[in-house]
């Protein structure tokens, strides 16, 4: 009994550590198109609607302009040309929008992600005994993608919640058997968090201690797989349509080959090539149709994924997060074993010090990998949103491409991604801008000004960026008011040989995010306004 109590305390600790961990270093940024896109999801949600109503796509002047008015992590709805719609799926936001009643939308992830780690511990306990359980829930909390995803409001970390609980379900506990109602309601959950794992589910229907009730399995089932074509119906126009796009512009035969080695390539680096031994675990262990069950939805995981896009970065292993925990749990459950095999009086000892072994290489993968780094990487995120929010004006229309979800979910104006306009249209899209009564504002990422000037500058002479930013915020974030540049210029004297950043007077403002630097009035500088 005391053994017992120990192990589940390990894992709780675990859960617990996972969780601070994905406090004290979670982004908390709203910036990149998924991460944008699930927590403005959120808010329409909480509100009651699917979509972003704006007007001015109907009256700009210019072609395919409702792409122009779409911030990352958005899509024009083919429903109305005048509504923006997330291309997320609702299950995450779902969450995050029951949360936000509390304020507390930021902690979803967190949370799930602890839960997911004691599931890993129910789930090991049933399969192969309690110290089992332990282990693997302290290495699930050492994993180096779960680390990398735990601190993003994304989606990744909940999905692999969601399927462990419903596997969990589906196996039963030692003390009741499997629970097929409440396995199909966890399901609904997670078809709604990742609509492309459901063959998931039809692969935990079969299982064998499934099929004795499979009915009462798929009436929880069905609630999320309806709730999900209503709201794909509505945004998307079809209830089988998402936004993402085309099944056949993702889905490609040729993709396979590519991404079996990424992904493979990508687990052994990341995790050691240890997950080879959970092959061995329905040869060893005595829950052999549980083991089969897991190595099958692992492998269904990844088969899901082979035609999928094929990217460049190894935290796209993030994808097979609902294999993880399966995984992690088998290979324990033989690393047992070979230990009882070597050295049965020192099995324990054995088994502890492989589990001690594997979480500080994991932890030092995850450090290797960023995983602690991007609290601070992804803080230009929240200095563009809060910025935009807290120090422009409210009539304020903001071209940016990179910053565009940051700046719609935390300032609210109205966006424009400059990369959709032709070079010759950026002047005609200021010009419509004031003429419906907005102030329009370039805000860029250092990396971008490049970018920005080969676009326009053979069109425009706002293309040129040649005066002096209104605002430098934190580290690679600028604005300008194209108004600016004829003031400067004609408080020069006219001369157009300055440099691109002359010296100005600086003065430091704070925002709620982070401080920043604004040019002050000065001979040479824009006046003030704020």
């Amino acid at each position: 009994m005391q053994a017992r109590a120990l192990h589940t305390s390990i894992a709780l600790l675990a859960a617990a550590l996972l969780f601070v961990v994905a406090i004290n270093w979670g982004t908390r940024a709203a910036g990149g198109s998924d991460s944008a896109c699930y927590l403005t999801e959120a808010r329409l949600l909480e509100h009651g609607t699917t979509h972003i109503e704006q007007p001015l796509i109907a009256a700009a002047p210019w072609p395919r302009a409702e792409w122009t008015f779409t911030p990352a992590g958005h899509v024009p709805s083919p429903v109305n040309r005048t509504f923006i719609v997330p291309i997320c799926p609702p299950g995450l936001p779902i969450a995050m929008a029951a949360m936000r009643l509390l304020r507390g939308e930021l902690f979803v992830v967190p949370l799930t992600g602890a839960i997911a780690v004691w599931l890993t511990f129910l789930l090991g306990r049933r399969i192969d005994g309690a110290p089992t359980g332990a282990a693997a829930a302290v290495l699930l909390a050492c994993s180096p993608i779960v680390l990398f995803q735990v601190v993003q409001p994304m989606t990744d970390v909940p999905a692999m919640m969601w399927w462990l609980l419903v596997a969990v379900l589906a196996i039963g506990s030692e003390d009741r058997g499997p629970r097929p109602l409440a396995a199909g309601l966890a399901a609904s959950f997670a078809v709604l968090t990742r609509p492309n794992l459901l063959p998931l589910a039809l692969v935990i229907a079969a299982f064998p201690a499934m099929r004795r009730r499979p009915v009462i399995y798929v009436l929880g089932l069905v609630p999320g797989i309806v709730l999900l074509a209503l709201l794909q119906n509505a945004m998307y126009g079809s209830p089988f349509a998402t936004g993402y796009g085309a099944a056949s512009d993702l889905f490609r035969a040729s993709h396979v080959p590519e991404n079996l080695q990424r992904y493979l390539r990508w687990l052994i680096s990341s995790h050691t090539p240890v997950f080879v031994l959970a092959l061995a675990a329905p040869f060893v262990i005595d829950r052999r149709r549980a083991a089969w069950l897991g190595l099958i939805l692992s492998a269904m995981t990844l088969a899901v994924y082979l035609p999928y896009t094929v990217f460049d970065d190894w935290w796209y292993v993030r994808f097979l997060l609902p294999a993880i925990p399966w995984l992690i749990v088998l290979t324990v459950s033989v690393i047992r074993r070979l230990a009882l095999l070597a050295a049965p009086r020192r099995a324990g000892a054995l088994v502890l010090l492989a589990v001690a072994a594997l979480a500080a290489i994991w932890l030092r993968n995850a450090r290797a990998g960023s995983a602690f780094e991007l609290v601070r990487l992804e803080r230009h995120f929240l200095d563009a949103g809060h910025f935009a929010a807290e120090r422009l004006p409210p009539d304020a229309a903001v071209l940016t491409v990179r910053h565009s979800g940051a700046v719609w979910y935390y300032a609210q104006r109205p966006t424009l991604s400059w990369d959709t306009l032709e070079p010759g249209s950026l002047d005609r899209a200021l010009g419509f801008l004031r003429s419906r009564q907005l102030t329009p504002f370039l805000l860029l990422d250092v990396a971008e000004e490049p970018v920005f000037r080969a676009r326009f500058e053979a069109a425009s002479p706002i293309g040129r960026l040649d005066w002096p930013p209104l605002a430098s915020v934190g580290r690679t974030v600028r604005v300008y008011d194209p108004a600016d540049r004829d003031r400067y210029f004609a408080a020069a004297g006219g001369s157009r040989n300055l440099s691109r950043n002359p010296p100005v007077q600086l003065r430091v403002w704070e925002t709620s995010a982070t401080p920043f630097v604004r040019f002050a009035s000065s001979p040479s500088s824009p006046p003030s306004r704020f």
